[in-house]
């Protein structure tokens, strides 16, 4: 009896972690996309309103340092590339965890079936 009790009780442990790590990731999902959104609203601005400007201003942590524009504009697309993938590794662990959840709870798959779905190119 206090076996099966302990079995479950680990059970319920495993299925919670999973799912904390699921909301876990769906914030940091929302984080960089909020960074990738303001990213390419400056992107936008350096083209349209600062272009005749050679160097402008940057926040970069808790300063604020006069680069030329080309080395910004290089800087932003980078961080671009970096949170896209970020974004994309984050979407492929979220589709395991649930799935894994799915299992635990006993589930058939056909819940975690929506997760895995792909886009279609263009």
């Amino acid at each position: 009896m206090t076996l099966l009790f302990f079995d479950k009780k680990k059970d319920l442990q495993k299925r919670e972690l999973i799912a904390e790590d699921i909301l876990t990731n769906k914030e940091l999902m929302v984080d960089y996309d909020r960074r990738r959104n303001s990213n390419r609203e400056a992107l936008s601005k350096l083209k349209k309103e600062l272009s005749q400007e050679k160097k402008v201003w940057v926040n970069l942590g808790d300063m604020f340092i006069k680069l030329p524009k080309e080395n910004v504009q290089t800087m932003i697309k980078k961080d671009q590339t970096t949170l896209d993938e970020e974004i994309l590794d984050i979407r492929e662990t979220m589709k395991q965890k649930v799935v894994e959840l799915e299992q635990l709870e006993g589930g058939d798959g056909s819940k975690s079936r929506a997760f895995q779905l792909k886009g279609m190119s263009k």
